[in-house]
């Protein structure tokens, strides 16, 4: 009876040990449930301005996050064949966790970041409103790897970044070192800042042929370009109109009169 007996208990404990090594395994093996947060908001979309930052934060609701998970956000855009697929926002991409249950936000600046990789390796920024998701791919104890490449990996709902598009605008002219009839150094500056845009210059004097350039100002809203006035000595009068973009309306013209004498 005491061999049956041990025999009956050695049984138990294996099978409690398979169990106890098989569960994290099979844990992972089975889809997660995801959520994802932007900022404060649980709802279903995030309003932000050019440069306002927010929080990107997912979740896994059906397990503990363990260290090797990883997180990838992605974004639904047009790749370079035509057609609309996810891909992978490239400033999130394959973000891997070294703690238990230790997921941190993702800070995230509207227009500053937010590059996509095509396939075609080209890299475009994100076009709002954008359509982005999390992937979380569950670090696996039996092969010690993520699961990136099996049905294992899970997806979470789809959120909307939304623009709140500034509603004035307004371009600052000035000039830096000599004026020159052949090429001036000009500066200028979009504010609110707007990100990247054109600003359309002209130059006019009584009896002089106008010109006219497109100036593309930087992430910052602002752009440093040198100008040909003419030839002619006296004044010039120069014109700068920020012609708007996603992120702000047009602006009114600004206007700067420079004096060439050489």
């Amino acid at each position: 009876m005491r061999l049956k007996s041990n025999v009956a208990i050695a049984t138990v404990t294996a099978a409690l040990l398979l169990t106890t090594m098989v569960a994290p395994a099979m844990a992972a093996l089975s889809p997660q449930t995801v959520a994802l947060q932007l900022g404060e908001e649980a709802g279903s979309g995030y309003y932000a301005s050019y440069g306002q930052q927010v929080d990107l934060l997912p979740t896994v609701l059906s397990s503990i996050e363990l260290p090797g998970d990883v997180f990838a956000f992605e974004a639904f855009v047009t790749d370079s064949d035509g057609v609309q697929k996810w891909l992978p926002i490239t400033d999130y991409e394959s973000i891997t966790l070294e703690n238990t249950n230790t997921v941190q936000p993702f800070a995230f600046r509207f227009g500053y970041e937010g590059t996509v990789s095509l396939a075609d390796f080209s890299n475009v920024a994100l076009t709002y409103p954008a359509q982005i998701r999390v992937e979380y791919k569950p670090f696996d104890l039996v092969t010690k790897k993520s699961e990136s490449t099996t049905p294992t990996r899970t997806y979470s709902e789809t959120e909307t970044l939304n623009v709140v598009r500034n509603l004035s605008e307004k371009v600052a002219i000035s000039t830096s070192g000599t004026v020159k009839h052949a090429g001036t150094k000009f500066k200028f500056q979009v504010s609110p800042n707007a990100g990247v845009g054109t600003i359309r210059v002209t130059v006019t004097k009584h009896g002089s042929k106008t010109l006219s350039y497109n100036v593309i100002t930087d992430v910052d809203g602002a752009a440093s370009q040198t100008l040909k006035l003419g030839a002619a000595h006296g004044t010039y009068k120069v014109t700068a109109k920020f012609l708007g973009n996603v992120w702000g309306v047009s602006s009114a013209t600004a206007v700067k009169n420079v004096h060439a004498n050489h």
